[in-house]
């Protein structure tokens, strides 16, 4: 057998659960409360630091949690929304809880108060254990809190017209001889008015004399005719049908114009012989001539008017014979309005007024009406529609016209209009509002507006909720104000998708400046940029616009309700529980028109997590299976279809099915998973250099207690446990950490030290009798800690103290609170250093020290001399129980003037719990790697020597031997230099190597490597030696 040996240099390759011989050199079976790094190899995690001197108060037993950074001087927020809906929030620098004030009148919250149990009912989950229900997004200052099983509702109406059923109708001008007629109907059925349109004047002469020789009845005269019981005092003598019998009524608005000329002459006296002479007589010859200018309404043939001129005798009348008529079919079943036609002479004035007095004259009781500027706005509360007959005289309007220059100037405050631009369509209308002066009938001016009476908001206590930092540090817990709908119909401004009266909101995500809401198969986008306000309404419905919202529904073959999405520089990634989509655009502005939701990949996903952003890739949990799995999304283009691959398949059965709790940190490239009530956290180490990705580790972390919550913010991995401890781990070391410095020559080492959910305490009080060192009142929170899996030490990192890096076991006390403790030995305050301040002269020979006050005892110390002058001082005992620095005192010797300062211990001490560092070693085979392949030769005989462990930083650590048939064998080792160290030196190096011994084939054994000391522990690589053979059937 060959004498063979082989290196591991590397180990941040994480754990694999591939078979040993298909294990990557460096890969390891199991690793526990580690940390694979690429530069400082495989190394304890840090410890958690307590936050606060209490578990978090007021913590609910079930609720859904939430956090968020604000700024570095503030720092980070954690909130839980209960299980009863209502909101708490702690300082995650102190664990402070905050206040949470409810509504808009910043009160604490107060059951009596309905806007109060608004808030909570809207924020109550559909069951006490429901966490996921309550989905929060932070926006600034401003937390959104969306439940998912919330169906959306909508209030309130726009405003409705001032009148049920109205018209106005406006006088475009005035004329001579013309009626201002209207038809006012309700119904489509139509009637006949019959109008004149020939009629004869009786006679065209007459001869009349007076012997004057003057013609008394020439001139012209306008006559104006309507049937009636009575027409006394006036020209009008009779008005008859063509039987001769009066007519009173239904006949009316007939105008005519009757001129008169007339001839005089002298009348003959005539004999038989057809010859006379002038007699004294004379007589007018008259023509005279009828001009119909109106034809009225209900006019028969063979009506005859008899009428008399204001020129001419009394005894003469003059009839008007209707000889012809033209029947018109209106639709008027509620009333002709036909007042009398303006004057027919030019001469005469027309005023407006006089007009619309006619017009309004004329109305129907049923009808109301207002004059408004140059028109009359008529209104009832019943039905009607109003045509005019002259469409050049006046125009009406009533609730839509097509052209936005028939509106008129002056009109009802508050009338609304719709306007139809396109004949055969409704996709282009629009709405518009009479806004009168001061709120007034009369001049003013149109502004765009909504249907009137469709729904208007969105119901706020359906919608998300938000939590708000307030300028004084308080926060505010309220309904959130959505814009209404201020303009459009259901058509061209519908509701949000979101609002039909069954869908839930199931995201809230922000994109492109625009909040987006996830509900159904639909992605809903607000109005970008008016967040204070989110609108998801459009602006205006006179033109599709860049910032309208987008309302937009996914394509597939199968149900994909969307429940999570995230921004990448395509667009924005969503899921659905069994497929991806990808919302962009091909232009560079996303708007409504260019706006695409299209399939990208189809695989299965954890509702219950986000997606997370890996840098130039999205990575997301699987849960279909029995475990769950880790997919990592890259090359996500709108056109193609993106590269998936699982990062977890060399741990299949690592990631358990139905994990809540995930977060990642893409500055250290780490993402963590657990699920609520264990007390594992999954870790995910990888590193990106280009388009390589050089690290991609799993590992394990095992805490104390199990966990309620996790998040990282700005290099803090924070933790929530089952008894309500908030606590921090520093995944990049802050001085704030507790660790140690050491100095050896020019070269300098911090070594971290290692305790879950440490805090300081101080004040021990050493009993020399006992041996004993009492802590009173120093760890009042030991009490809430309910299942303690660690064991409780201090440790002691002063690096001027003669204990640097000791620790030592805590032993709780059964006193009542149980908060006071034991440790064995003084940890008390000592004297650890004195310093000479003065040498003094002549002395002949060592003096006394004495070390006295300062409130201890049995501090000692020897001088030494030289020259005359003291020039040392070592202690030989450090005392104990020292409250303040004590006097020392130098006597003797022969010499005066030499003094001397002591320092004491500071007395404080680092408490928490240990926990284990594990690391499962694989079989060793001979391996050899070829590019990114590694074959290990399992077929040849290897006996494993000894492997000789390569650590970093380390301190106490244990390895144990697991071997076939036989004993386990354990060996602990400790980081010191031929086994010893200086005092005043902590027991740990920056590096060393440990042989451990193994002998076995390396079929039969398994190597784990442990440390529970509060000391670093890092493993960098290991060597194996051995004895190798090939003796066996070779594989062809």
């Amino acid at each position: 057998m060959a004498g063979v040996t082989q290196t591991i240099d590397t180990y941040y390759a994480g754990m694999s659960q591939q078979s040993d011989l298909k294990k990557f050199p460096g890969q390891l079976k199991d690793i526990i409360n580690a940390i694979p790094d690429v530069t400082d190899g495989l190394y304890k995690r840090p410890g958690s630091k307590r936050i606060g001197t209490t578990p978090l108060t007021n913590v609910q037993s079930n609720g859904s949690w939430f956090h968020y950074y604000r700024d570095e001087t503030e720092g980070s927020y954690i909130g839980q929304v209960a299980s009863d809906g209502k909101v708490r929030v702690w300082s995650c620098n102190d664990g402070a809880e905050k206040n949470v004030w409810y509504a808009t009148d910043n009160a604490a919250y107060n059951a009596s108060t309905a806007a109060h149990t608004s808030i909570t009912g809207y924020l109550t989950p559909s069951s006490a254990t429901s966490t996921e229900d309550i989905q929060a997004l932070t926006i600034n200052d401003t937390t959104f809190l969306n439940n998912r099983t919330k169906t959306v509702t909508t209030t309130g109406t726009t405003a409705t017209r001032p009148d049920s059923h109205f018209a106005y109708i406006d006088l475009l001008r005035t004329e001579n001889g013309r009626q201002y007629a209207l038809n006012i109907y309700s119904t489509e059925s139509t009637s006949n008015i019959k109008k004149a349109t020939r009629v004869k004047i009786s006679s065209d002469t007459l001869a009349e004399g007076s012997g004057t020789g003057t013609c008394p009845g020439i001139g012209t005269q306008v006559f104006s005719v309507s049937a009636a019981a009575s027409y006394s005092g006036t020209n009008i003598v009779s008005v008859k049908n063509s039987s001769g019998t009066d007519i009173t009524s239904g006949r009316d608005n007939l105008i005519f114009r009757i001129t008169t000329l007339g001839q005089n002459g002298q009348l003959l006296n005539i004999d038989d012989n057809n010859s006379g002479t002038p007699a004294s007589v004379y007589s007018c010859t008259y023509n005279r001539q009828v001009i119909l200018l109106h034809g009225g309404e209900g006019w028969e043939v063979g009506d005859e008017v008899t009428v008399t001129l204001d020129q001419a005798k009394t005894d003469y009348n003059y009839t008007i014979k209707i000889e012809e008529i033209e029947t018109v079919a209106i639709k008027a079943n509620i009333k002709a309005v036909r007042p009398t036609p303006t004057p027919f002479d030019a001469d005469t004035a027309v005023s407006v007024d006089t007009i619309l007095g006619g017009i309004t004259a004329e109305l129907p009781g049923t009808i109301s009406h207002k004059v408004i500027g140059n028109g009359v706005y008529l209104y009832s509360s019943n039905p009607f529609n109003v045509e005019v007959s002259s469409k050049d005289l006046m125009r009406v309007m009533q609730d839509d016209i097509n052209d936005v220059a028939e509106l008129p100037n002056q009109c009802r405050h508050g009338y609304i209009v719709e306007v139809s631009n396109s004949k055969d369509s409704s996709d282009d209308d629009y709405y518009l509002r009479f806004s009168g002066n001061d709120n007034l009938d009369g001049p003013g001016s149109w502004v765009e507006c909504a249907a009137p009476g469709i729904v208007k908001s969105l119901d706020a206590t359906t919608m998300p909720h938000v939590l708000q930092r307030q300028a004084d540090g308080d926060f505010l817990v309220k309904k959130y104000t959505w814009e209404d709908r201020e303009i459009g119909d259901d058509t061209t401004n519908p509701l949000p998708t979101f609002a039909d009266g069954s869908s839930k909101i199931n995201k809230v995500l922000f994109h492109r400046n625009r909040l987006a809401l996830l509900s159904g198969e639909n992605v809903i986008l607000s109005r970008p940029g008016e967040l204070t306000t989110p609108s998801f309404f459009a602006k205006t419905a006179l033109a599709v616009s860049a910032i309208d919202p987008i309302d937009i529904s996914s394509s597939s073959e199968f149900p994909s309700d969307l429940f999570d999405g995230i921004e990448t520089t395509a667009g924005l990634l969503v899921f659905s529980t069994n497929q991806q989509f990808l919302l962009s655009s091909d232009a560079e502005i996303l708007n409504p028109d260019t706006a695409k939701l299209r399939s990208v990949c189809t695989y299965n996903y954890n509702k219950d997590l986000p997606p997370i952003s890996l840098g130039t890739t999205i990575a997301y949990l699987d849960n279909s299976g029995k475990f769950s799995r880790f997919n990592e999304m890259a090359n996500i283009q709108r056109e193609q279809e993106p590269i998936v691959g699982e990062q977890s398949k060399i741990v299949p059965t690592l990631l358990p099915k139905d994990l809540d709790l995930l977060t990642n940190s893409r500055e250290n490239q780490l993402v963590l998973f657990s699920k609520t009530d264990t007390d594992i956290v999954y870790g995910y180490k990888y590193l990106v250099s280009g388009d390589k990705r050089p690290q991609s580790a799993w590992f394990k972390w095992k805490f104390n207690n199990p966990l309620k919550y996790h998040f990282i913010i700005d290099d803090n991995y924070y933790l929530l446990d089952s008894d309500n401890f908030l606590q921090k781990v520093s995944l990049m070391q802050t001085d704030a950490d507790p660790s140690i410095n050491e100095t050896v020559g020019s070269d300098t080492s911090n070594y971290l030290i290692h305790l879950d959910n440490w805090i300081t305490v101080s004040g021990g009080s050493y009993n020399n009798s006992t041996k004993l060192t009492t802590f009173t009142n120093q760890a009042t929170w030991l009490p809430s800690v309910t299942t303690p899996n660690g064991k409780l030490v201090i440790v002691d990192i002063d690096t001027d103290s003669v204990r640097v890096g000791r620790y030592a076991d805590c032993t709780l006390l059964n006193n009542n609170p149980n908060d006071d403790f034991t440790l064995p030995g003084d940890w008390s305050r000592e004297v650890i250093s004195i310093t000479i301040t003065n040498g003094g002269s002549n002395y002949t020979s060592a003096p006394s020290v004495s070390i006295t006050g300062g409130g201890g005892t049995g501090a000692e110390a020897t001088a030494s001399i030289a020259n005359g002058a003291v020039t040392a001082i070592t202690l030989t005992n450090n005392g104990y129980n020292f409250t303040s620095a004590p006097t020392v005192s130098i006597s003797g010797g022969g010499g005066s003037s030499a003094a001397a300062t002591a320092a004491i211990h500071d007395g404080s001490y680092y408490m928490g719990y240990l926990y284990e560092y594990h690391v499962h070693f694989p079989h060793f085979y001979l391996t050899q790697v070829q590019g990114e392949q590694a074959k290990a030769d399992v077929n040849s005989s290897l006996i494993i020597h000894r492997i000789k462990l390569n650590f970093g930083k380390s301190g106490l650590y244990t390895t144990t031997l697991y071997r076939k048939d036989k004993a386990d064998y354990s060996e602990t080792y400790e980081s010191s230099i031929s086994d010893e160290y200086s005092v005043s030196d902590a027991p740990y190096l920056p590096e060393q190597v440990q042989t451990v011994p193994v002998y076995e084939k390396t079929d039969n054994v398994e190597v784990i490597l442990k440390s529970s000391h509060p000391a670093p522990a890092t493993l960098n690589a290991v060597t194996w030696e051995g004895d190798y053979s090939q003796r066996n059937y070779k594989r062809v």
